[in-house]
């Protein structure tokens, strides 16, 4: 079964939670018998829906950790190139945190109030850790954003003096 994950991986997110409770924050039972979908078309629909839908719940929690992560990230740094490494050339600093938002939203998901205090604590340090490095007081050894080159090989017209007055 491919993976639902864009930037992290199956093992970084066994890392962090259980099989049997990832399992249950988004809904699915991977011990549940598949249907015969000769047989039983209705059940393997069903059953088939159920396996899209908890991949669905892992991609948008995903997708919204990394985008929360990147509004703060995009302006100092290259943002493309941190989240479109693979493997082990991925950041893990910026592994931890994806993980740390991606567990809060899952559990999130299930039941605000019940979000375990680790859960809680390791989410809110990677909130802390984004106002440190929005606010320039933390420095991550990421690849900086390139500067946008500054109209190269275009000719420049005109100067500095700005005409006042009126021209007939």
């Amino acid at each position: 079964m491919p993976t639902a994950y864009t930037f992290l991986t199956e093992a970084d997110v066994r890392s962090r939670l259980r099989d049997e409770h990832l399992n249950d924050l988004v809904d699915h039972d991977p011990g549940a018998p598949v249907p015969d979908e000769t047989t039983e078309a209705e059940a393997y629909a069903a059953y088939q829906a159920a396996v899209a839908a908890s991949e669905t719940v892992k991609v948008s929690c995903e997708s919204m950790a990394i985008g929360k992560i990147r509004s703060v990230l995009n302006n100092r740094f290259n943002t493309v190139a941190l989240f479109g490494a693979t493997g082990d050339d991925r950041q893990s600093l910026l592994v931890l945190h994806v993980l740390n938002i991606f567990t809060y939203l899952v559990y999130r998901r299930i039941n605000p109030r019940k979000i375990p205090e680790t859960v809680k604590q390791d989410h809110d340090e990677t909130l802390a850790w984004l106002d440190r490095v929005a606010d320039g007081r933390e420095a991550p050894d990421f690849p900086a954003v390139e500067p946008p080159e500054d109209n190269a090989g275009v000719p420049r017209v005109g100067g500095a003096y700005i005409p006042k007055g009126h021209y007939f």
